[in-house]
């Protein structure tokens, strides 16, 4: 598989400018690498598939070329160039474009689950499956606990009692050992909407609002052992990124 030497200050610089994800652990998740990862890259550019490339490259809204520290393959013929491409980090807000798919990773932690629906807003259920009458009714009631956990569906001053915590999440543990017996894995990941869902830019006065998704996806083991998917998601809508020395400037004017 063709290697590049990523760019890893770049990499850095623009991660912790995200709103969402600035973290390492965060980032790492949603580009399905590990953190110890993560930190080769950013710290020692470390080399990289142009898969993954791309896959960081996507959740900046910016081409591959301006993440790598070594020329790339030419592009296939027919295609258009890139050489009128701005700079990377010239002083201006960057805009960050509506995502409409995202990586989930496999997970066989019923903790993990149980905690992100009960500190989400809201879940969504992708199928990438062929479901029998019996799997689909273990999806079905999985689907229903975790929604129940979460803040569109109950009270977030009330408590969930420790007795009904620890059934919950036994029915959950169950659950996905009974579809994992039947080859079907549970991946899963978290977005962040900006609201109302629009393709174009929101007028600045536009009231919006934040949105917490849970989103788990059923779909078959890795076939090569991999443990992320694709998935498709709702990202609401595109966002300015504003440049460092203008997000500066305006917290001095504040």
């Amino acid at each position: 598989m063709k290697k590049v030497i990523p760019n890893g200050a770049a990499i850095k610089q623009l991660r912790e400018q995200l709103e969402r994800l600035s973290t390492q652990k965060e980032f790492a998740n949603a580009v399905a690498v590990s953190v110890r990862m993560l930190r080769k890259i950013e710290n020692e550019n470390l080399p990289i598939s142009l898969v993954l490339l791309d896959r960081i490259a996507k959740l900046f809204g910016v081409h591959r070329d301006a993440l790598a520290a070594t020329p790339l393959p030419p592009p296939a013929a027919g295609s258009s160039s890139d050489a009128d491409r701005p700079p990377l980090f010239e002083d201006r807000d960057q805009i960050i474009p509506r995502h409409d798919w995202d990586y989930a990773q496999a997970t066989s932690d019923e903790g993990k689950l149980y905690d992100e629906a009960a500190n989400s807003h809201d879940l969504a259920c992708v199928i990438e499956i062929p479901l029998t009458e019996e799997t689909g009714g273990y999806a079905q009631e999985l689907v229903d606990l975790l929604t129940g956990l979460t803040w569109f569906r109950r009270d977030l001053l009330l408590d969930i009692p420790p007795s009904d915590q620890i059934a919950i999440r036994r029915r959950i543990r169950q659950l996905m050992v009974m579809l994992r017996g039947n080859d079907i894995w549970i991946y899963q990941t978290k977005v962040y909407r900006r609201l109302p869902e629009r393709y174009d830019l929101p007028p600045e006065d536009e009231p919006t609002t934040h949105q917490s998704r849970f989103v788990i996806a059923l779909g078959p083991p890795g076939e090569y052992g991999e443990t992320s998917m694709r998935v498709p998601i709702d990202h609401g809508q595109p966002f300015v990124l504003p440049s460092w020395k203008n997000l500066m400037a305006k917290r001095e004017a504040t």
